[in-house]
C-alpha cells in the first residue's frame, strides 16, 4: 500500500511539473518511478488519508494557496522554476522528486533568454520519498548597463538604455550654449561635442562662437543682437564728425558764439573734444557786441560816453592818451606818413596810453588822425576798430610787441 501512495505522489508531482513547464525528469528515473504507468485512480487512491510521514502528500496547489494568503496574496507557484514570491529563492518549499532537476531563473520570466540573461539549473535533494529544490545555480541575471557597447546587460530588450546612458561613446553632435535667439546672428555659430568614453555624458562644446562685447570699430555684430557696433560702450562710428557746442543751442549765432566740430575716436567708444567752438564771455560794455550771447549788446552797462581825441604827432614811436573822463581807448583812425609798410599800435583796454610806431626806425614819420575813447572799457584796439594805412598792421598789448628799433 505504501508503494502505491509513493507512486501516486510521484505522478502528481510529474503532472504539476508539466503543467508549470518547470520540472525536468532526470534520465536516472524510469517511467514507473515517475508514475507514468500508474492509472490516475491508483495514483491518488491514498492521498485522501494522509497520516504520520505520509503528510507531505497534501496537494501542492492547496499548500501554495495557503502560503500565498500568509504572504498577503503573493504565492510561490511550484515547479515553474521562478521566484514568484520575490524572496530570492526559486520554488522554495515545493516538494520534488529527489535526484531530478529543472531549469530555473531567480527573477522575472521575461528576462530569461534575453542575452546575456539565461536560465540556470536547480536539483532536488532529499533522503525520503520527497525532497526540496536546491539553490538555482548558473543563472545569468541583469547587471548595470554598459553604455555604448551594443549589449543589453540589463536584459530589458534594448541595448545601451541604462539610466546613466546619455550617448554612444565617440558619437558627436552639434551644440550651442549661447542665449536663445543669438545662434546664426552676427558672429555666433554652432560648435561640436563628443560623447564621453563611458557614455554617461557629452563632452565640452568645442569651436562654438558665442556673443562677446561689441567691438565698436570693426563693423561686425559681435554681441549677436542683429545690430552692428551698438554695444553699451559704442558712442559713435570711428572717425565720424559732428557739430558741437559747449552751451545751450540757442546761443549759437548770437554775438561771437559759434559751434565747433568734434570727431569720434578710432575705437568708436567716445567723441573727442569740441574744437573751434566759441562760447559766451562776460559782457564788454561799450563795444557794441553781444559778448554773452544772450541776444542783447552792452546790456546792464552804464551810460556810455565817447570822447574823440585828435592825433597830430610829428615823427613816430610816439604816444597819446585818453582824457580822464574817457580813460579807455576803444578805437582809432590813424595815418602814418612814413614809407615803411608796417604800422604798430600798442595799447591795453584799461590803460589810457596808446603807442604809435611806423616800421623799425623811430622819428622819421608823422602820425595824424583821431583816437576814440570811452568811459567804459572796450575789448582793445584791433584792425576792425582802429584802422591804420599800412598793409602790415600790428596791435600788441605793449610797445615791446612792435618791431625792434
Amino acid at each position: 500500500m505504501k508503494l502505491r501512495r509513493r507512486a501516486g505522489m510521484l505522478a502528481t508531482l510529474a503532472l504539476t511539473a508539466c503543467a508549470n513547464d518547470g520540472g525536468v525528469i532526470e534520465p536516472g528515473l524510469d517511467a514507473h518511478d515517475a508514475g507514468a504507468s500508474i492509472p490516475a485512480a491508483d495514483a491518488g487512491a491514498d492521498l485522501d488519508r494522509p497520516t504520520g510521514r505520509d503528510a507531505p502528500t497534501v496537494d501542492a496547489s492547496a499548500r501554495d494557496a495557503a502560503e500565498g494568503d500568509a504572504r498577503g496574496g503573493v504565492r510561490e507557484l511550484c515547479n515553474n522554476g521562478l521566484d514568484d514570491d520575490d524572496n530570492g529563492l526559486v520554488d522554495d518549499g515545493c516538494p520534488c522528486v529527489p535526484g531530478t532537476s529543472q531549469q530555473c531563473y531567480p527573477r522575472e520570466r521575461a528576462e530569461a533568454g534575453r542575452a546575456p540573461c539565461a536560465w540556470g539549473v536547480q536539483g532536488c535533494e532529499g533522503d525520503g520519498e520527497f525532497g526540496t529544490w536546491t539553490e538555482c545555480v548558473g543563472a545569468v541575471t541583469p547587471v548595470e548597463e554598459i553604455c555604448g557597447d551594443g549589449v543589453d546587460q540589463d536584459c530589458t530588450g534594448v541595448a545601451d538604455d541604462g539610466p546613466r546612458c546619455a550617448c554612444v561613446p565617440g558619437q558627436t553632435r552639434p551644440c550651442y550654449e549661447g542665449p536663445r535667439g543669438t545662434l546664426g546672428v552676427g558672429i555666433c555659430r554652432l560648435g561640436e561635442q563628443t560623447c564621453a568614453p563611458d557614455g554617461h555624458s557629452w563632452g565640452t562644446c568645442l569651436d562654438q562662437v558665442l556673443p562677446r562685447d561689441e567691438i565698436c570699430s570693426n563693423r561686425v555684430d559681435d554681441d549677436c543682437d542683429g545690430v552692428v557696433d551698438n554695444g553699451p560702450n559704442c558712442a559713435c562710428a570711428p572717425n565720424a564728425t559732428r557739430m558741437c557746442y559747449p552751451g545751450p543751442a540757442a546761443e549759437i549765432g548770437r554775438g561771437p558764439c559759434r559751434s565747433g566740430i568734434q570727431r569720434c575716436n578710432v575705437g568708436g567708444t567716445a567723441w573727442g573734444a569740441c574744437e573751434g567752438a566759441v562760447g559766451p564771455t562776460g559782457e564788454v560794455c561799450g563795444n557794441g557786441l553781444d559778448d554773452d550771447c544772450d541776444g542783447s549788446a552792452d546790456e546792464e552797462c552804464p551810460m556810455t560816453r565817447i570822447c574823440m581825441v585828435s592825433v597830430n604827432l610829428n615823427g613816430d614811436c610816439v604816444t597819446t592818451r585818453c582824457p580822464a573822463d574817457c580813460p579807455y581807448p576803444v578805437g582809432c583812425d590813424i595815418t602814418m606818413a612814413g614809407g615803411d609798410p608796417r604800422g604798430c599800435v600798442a595799447s591795453t583796454p584799461r590803460s589810457p596810453v596808446v603807442y604809435f610806431q611806423e616800421g623799425d626806425v623811430c622819428g622819421a614819420g608823422r602820425v595824424t588822425g583821431t583816437l576814440r575813447c570811452s568811459n567804459v572799457p572796450g575789448g582793445g584796439l584791433n584792425a576792425s576798430n582802429c584802422p591804420i594805412n599800412k598793409p602790415q598792421r600790428i596791435y600788441p598789448a605793449s610797445r615791446s610787441g612792435c618791431p625792434a628799433t
